[in-house]
């Protein structure tokens, strides 16, 4: 259990990272400056990474009741008991918005520099 505590930890790190990283990619790369346009590809792969940051600290909170549950002295499951006992959904949905919204992301910066080359040349 640890493992998988730890590997949504750094799907956690990842998706902050790559929200970061798309607004540089904007500036250095495609060097737009000031307001900047947003797609709707980008946007929805930023609510992607969103929602992937949210159920990656929901997994963890649930991780820790799972663990506490099977315990000699477990505690009460006042909260989400379903997910508590079956924590890998939500394990699963973290990396299905994780994978969707890096496609996304790499989908929006090449149509950025697919629209900046024809732009140029």
């Amino acid at each position: 259990m640890s493992l998988y505590i730890d590997s949504a930890q750094i799907y956690l790190e990842l998706s902050i990272g790559a929200l970061a990283l798309s607004i540089i990619f904007k500036e250095k790369i495609i060097g737009e400056s000031g307001p900047v346009k947003v797609s709707i590809i980008l946007a929805l792969s930023w609510l992607l990474y969103l929602l992937t940051i949210g159920a990656s600290a929901f997994y963890q909170y649930l991780a820790v009741k799972f663990l506490d549950s099977i315990s000699p002295y477990p505690g009460p499951i006042q909260y989400f008991e379903a997910l508590v006992r079956s924590p890998g959904k939500v394990y699963g949905a973290m990396l299905v918005f994780f994978f969707t919204a890096s496609i996304l992301l790499v989908a929006s910066s090449a149509m950025q520099l697919f629209a900046r080359n024809r732009g140029s040349g």
